[in-house]
């Protein structure tokens, strides 16, 4: 019998499901994921903003898994090619304010590929999408503070959080949404994460104050 991860399950059970909010600890791995991406040096260097509508035909979840798929496989070729492994790394999260769906996506591209990708982004989604709009995929390095990117795209978290997650400022509702409506890579996942024996930034600055008032 083939074993199915709490993940995978988790976007079977999610592809027809709609939700108003990221949920707690879909956000919480994501910031999670910022750090152990810099820890292993695939840091997430890239914001890629892509445009999917939806339609009756295909919905956006669905063409974002195409265009991840071929990232996947342009990356695995180019990266044997130079004799090197560089699994997908990447978190994403969905909006849909006002019935203008796209997605955010950061990802890590290795420095030897980011023009070529950049080439390629637009060829994938037209591939998917049949067209590609003017403004409808837009990619950027991640500059400065990527704790402060992170936070970005997850405005649309559960608000009951807001606090927890310190998103005052930057929360916002972010519509309905059908399918997975964030996740983070395989390789930045908890699994991952807990395999590498990772502790977040997060979590060591919390026990170290609880430490500190409880001597």
């Amino acid at each position: 019998m083939t074993k199915i991860s709490v993940q995978e399950s988790t976007s079977l059970s999610q592809r027809g499901r709609h939700s108003e909010h990221i949920n707690r600890r879909t956000t919480q791995s994501i910031f999670k994921a910022f750090d152990f991406a810099a820890e292993i040096g695939s840091p997430l260097n890239t914001y890629v903003v892509i445009h999917l509508p939806e339609n009756d035909g295909r919905a956006a979840n669905s063409a974002f898994r195409e265009i991840r798929h071929k990232y996947r496989d342009w990356l695995n070729y180019r990266s044997k090619a130079r004799g090197s492994a560089s699994p997908p790394a990447y978190v994403f999260t969905f909006e849909n304010p006002d019935g203008l769906t796209h997605v955010n996506w950061v990802l890590h591209v290795p420095d030897a590929f980011k023009r070529e990708f950049e080439a390629k982004l637009t060829k994938w989604v037209a591939k998917v999408n049949g067209i590609v709009r003017p403004h409808d995929v837009h990619a950027q390095p991640v500059t400065g503070n990527p704790k402060s990117l992170a936070k970005y795209i997850v405005k649309g978290t559960d608000p009951a959080f807001v606090d927890h997650f310190h998103l005052r400022g930057v929360h916002a509702p972010q519509g309905w949404f059908r399918g997975q409506r964030a996740r983070v890579s395989a390789s930045l996942d908890k699994s991952a994460r807990a395999a590498a024996g990772f502790r977040s930034r997060r979590a060591s600055r919390t026990r170290q104050v609880w430490a500190q008032a409880h001597p």
